[in-house]
């Protein structure tokens, strides 16, 4: 794009921002959202995200830190909200009210700070701001404002009641009108079961409700797949659905009301597909995005599930595998890759036994800089197959053609296989397949990697990572053909290939949803390997655990 339609397309989101403004500050679109003021809040849904404490001591003493930003009034609580940027995380941190979760965790101290932070608000944006009242942020402020409100209001005087009540119903009114207008898929799902959660806890805004209600189900019929996973693939993404479906089926069903006849239904499946993505550490797996996230929302989502739901091991259409055998899993992303702001991260794994992480992927640069965030899309941070060039190489990454999966279990196992063809004019007939077998003790993982039909080039440039999670100790053997890993849990485990050499590297893992931390990976050469003939290659792996038989 150049700098010309660059400038164009800034201008006009600048004259379409001062548009907004306008109208929304003006009396006629204030006089849309007059209404009758709620004098108590009717159900209070449930925020089963684990607090931070110390983010919370953090707080009242006047300093805020969302990912690489760090906001600091020096104790002037009250100033806090004209130090974020509009649009950055800071900024949706703060007028989102996450930061009420942590708060609550410390009780009644932290009461007097949270309503000094609460009419600061009220007092800068009550009336109208055309970033913080974006409808994704008024959903998700509203429904941390019912979820904790009792810090807010408990042991208030009317007059402050009535305000903080009359606002949040104002503001459900303007999301009534405006919820279709958030920005992405998500946002618009999210905010419009956020609708649907805040107009059944303040009474006089249930046809708010049932508006959000409606919105909900054509947002959830073309974001749901039939196996509840959603469009984004993001475990993080799918497990704070789930949390949210379930508020809006609770307090649908605590205000008397009959649910619509889709609702549970598609509860259990996007909680069943949630819980899909339970490592054994009671955390998510760590693909497209995600993090390790909330193992206490888990649980919920877990817990919610009847007895009839339960996750299998297959999600077809949202293209991930998983396989288990004694204390190991093992998931597998199975779909297709391509596409622009996408993760490279087909046929990429998750491996891991009982509580320990072993390999995965170096997650996402959520609230770091673009560059971070870039990086993190690649294929080399992926545990799959990639090509390092060298920097004064011209060579193109080759793409990518639709992914084939194969799968088969018996008693001894599950194997799953993997096909990819590469396209380009350096490999115009190019084959890579990954074969993951796993024992069915768990003790034993292997896998096949061939790459047919590739130029010269291109095989050089091969190289498969095993990027190892931090906890993981890794030392090299002399020899250079073994990796000895050990885990937290004390368990021994060894790679070994049929490389003529390993490499064990420096990585860096994102996926714990804060900093990024050092970590390792193994890497696995193409020009390591004997060729099986002239155009073929096959690069054989083993992680087998020490103690097994």
């Amino acid at each position: 794009m150049s700098r010309v339609s660059k400038r164009a397309g800034a201008q006009k989101r600048d004259v379409f921002g001062r548009m907004q403004r306008v109208w929304g500050e003006s009396p006629f679109y204030q006089a849309k959202l007059r209404g009758p003021a709620p004098d108590r809040l009717l159900f209070q849904p449930d925020d089963p995200y684990t607090p931070d404490q110390e983010a919370a001591e953090a707080i009242l003493e006047g300093r805020i830190a969302v990912g690489d930003e760090v906001l600091d009034c020096e104790g002037e609580l009250d100033a806090i909200w004209n130090l974020p940027k509009p649009k950055s995380s800071a900024y949706a941190f703060l007028h989102e009210f996450g930061w009420l979760r942590h708060l609550a965790s410390l009780g009644s101290r932290a009461q007097p700070a949270s309503r000094i932070m609460v009419r600061s608000w009220l007092d800068g944006f009550e009336k109208w701001a055309s970033e913080a009242w974006d409808p994704y942020i008024v959903s998700e402020r509203l429904v941390a404002i019912c979820a904790h409100h009792p810090l807010i209001l408990t042991g208030s005087d009317s007059l402050w009641r009535s305000r903080v009540l009359t606002s949040m119903a104002r503001q459900t009114r303007h999301l009534a009108l405006n919820a279709h207008r958030a920005d992405t898929g998500l946002d618009r799902l999210m905010t419009a079961l956020g609708l649907c959660v805040v107009g059944h806890c303040l009474p006089g805004c249930e046809a708010a409700a049932e508006r959000g209600m409606e919105m909900a189900r054509r947002e959830l019929r073309l974001q749901l797949r039939a196996d509840g996973g959603h469009v984004s693939r993001n475990p993080s993404r799918q497990l704070k659905l789930a949390v949210r479906l379930i508020a809006v089926l609770r307090a649908v069903e605590a205000r008397g009301f009959q649910s619509p006849g889709f609702l549970r239904h598609t509860v259990m499946r996007a909680c069943a597909m949630a819980v899909f993505f339970r490592c054994g550490d009671g955390r998510l797996v760590v693909f497209n995005g995600g993090h390790e996230d909330d193992a206490r929302a888990l649980l919920a989502v877990q817990q919610m599930l009847e007895p009839d739901v339960a996750p299998t091991g297959f999600a077809r259409h949202s293209g991930y595998h998983k396989l288990s055998g004694g204390r190991a899993q093992l998931v597998v992303d199975t779909a297709a890759d391509e596409g622009a702001h996408r993760f490279k991260s087909a046929s990429a794994f998750h491996f891991s036994s009982g509580r320990s992480r072993i390999i995965g992927n170096c997650g996402a640069g959520t609230g770091r800089a673009s560059d971070w965030r870039a990086a993190m899309t690649l294929r080399a941070a992926h545990s799959s197959l990639s090509f390092e060039f060298a920097e004064t190489s011209a060579q193109a990454q080759p793409s990518f053609a639709d992914i084939a999966c194969r799968r088969a279990e018996d008693g001894q196992g599950s194997l799953i296989e993997v096909e990819r063809r590469l396209l380009g004019a350096d490999a115009m007939d190019g084959l890579t397949v990954r074969r993951l077998f796993l024992a069915a003790g768990g003790a034993d993982l292997r896998g096949e990697e061939t790459l047919s039909g590739l130029t010269e080039d291109l095989r050089a440039a091969a190289v498969w990572r095993f990027h190892l999670h931090p906890s993981v100790k890794a030392s090299l053997a002399r020899d250079r053909k073994s990796v000895l890993l050990l885990l937290p849990n004390k368990e021994g485990w060894r790679f070994k290939s049929n490389a003529k050499t390993l490499f064990l590297e420096k990585s860096v893992y994102c996926g714990e949803g804060g900093a990024p931390v050092a970590a390792e990976q193994i890497t696995l050469r193409a020009g390591n390997v004997l060729a099986v003939d002239d155009d073929k290659i096959c690069a054989k792996w083993a992680l087998r655990r020490l103690d097994a038989g």
